[in-house]
């Protein structure tokens, strides 16, 4: 069970920070919180409406938080909607966002404890709107959890196996000659994350070197080194990044914008022999 709230939200959306949506949810936790609530801003720059992107960031990222610690999760492409706003008890953590995958491989990976449904009116900002639940739902929510009040407080039970699962890794068994991966990030440097598990960059790069295939149009080939500054200012390169997860990157340079990647775009990925080598 996890440790009662330590009075820190965490909070990551894919408001920008153009529009005062971030800065409103914000308000709402101050206002309840009344200077007991810190709020730390995860990102708010996650591209619109990428559930499988923020799902990245939040995964990447919980870990490093202290027990107790309540995330605030709010890319909701179908709010208003019948999905569910949930709150997600884990053996350290707190999760609250909409039951759409967003929450999902965090939550998993630290342990599902508990799962309630934010359906008790009591929490709510009124009037509720239809389209902003990150601050008539979702803040009031993270901010009680903060206070250390229960998550059963927040609403009706929920069986944790009928949140919606999202997977951002999918394995390989080590002997493929050919891997399909998803993007399921891309950093401001043009780094694309891709969903792989860790053993697929042994996988792939037996030989030295990979041949990309980008959505079955542009072919290139980059090469399987420890991180992209090794590589020439400009070069391809196939390497494990900061998270966790293979990446392809471009030294000094943009891997999205060379291959025409975005969060979504599927890539093929096939084990090649190293330029001047037998």
């Amino acid at each position: 069970m996890a440790p009662p709230g330590r009075g820190l939200v965490v909070y990551m959306s894919d408001f920008g920070w153009r529009d005062p949506y971030v800065g409103i949810v914000k308000g709402v936790i101050e206002s309840l919180g009344a200077g007991r609530i810190r709020v730390v801003d995860l990102t708010h720059d996650i591209a619109a409406f990428s559930v499988v992107a923020g799902a990245y960031v939040l995964y990447t990222s919980y870990r490093y938080y202290p027990p107790g610690t309540v995330f605030l999760a709010v890319v909701d492409p179908g709010v208003g909607t019948e999905r569910k706003p949930v709150a997600i008890e884990t053996r350290r953590y707190y999760f609250v966002g909409p039951d759409n995958g967003l929450l999902y491989p965090a939550a998993a990976e630290d342990g599902i404890i508990r799962v309630h449904v934010i359906d008790n009116e009591a929490v709510y900002m009124k009037p509720v709107s239809l389209s902003f639940h990150g601050r008539d739902i979702f803040s009031p929510a993270a901010a009680l959890l903060a206070l250390g009040v229960g998550v059963e407080a927040l609403g009706s039970p929920m069986k944790p196996e009928e949140l919606v699962k999202l997977s951002l890794r999918k394995p390989c068994s080590g002997t493929e000659e050919e891997v399909e991966a998803t993007v399921v990030y891309i950093d401001r440097f043009g780094n694309a994350a891709l969903g792989l598990e860790r053993g697929c960059l042994n996988t792939l790069c037996r030989w030295g070197e990979v041949e990309v295939v980008a959505d079955r149009r542009k072919k290139a080939r980059a090469r399987c080194l420890p991180v992209f500054s090794h590589a020439e200012p400009g070069e391809l390169v196939f390497y494990m990044n900061s998270l966790g997860f293979p990446e392809l990157a471009v030294n000094l340079g943009s891997a999205a914008e060379e291959l025409g990647l975005q969060v979504g775009s599927q890539v093929v990925l096939r084990p090649a022999q190293a330029k001047g080598k037998p």
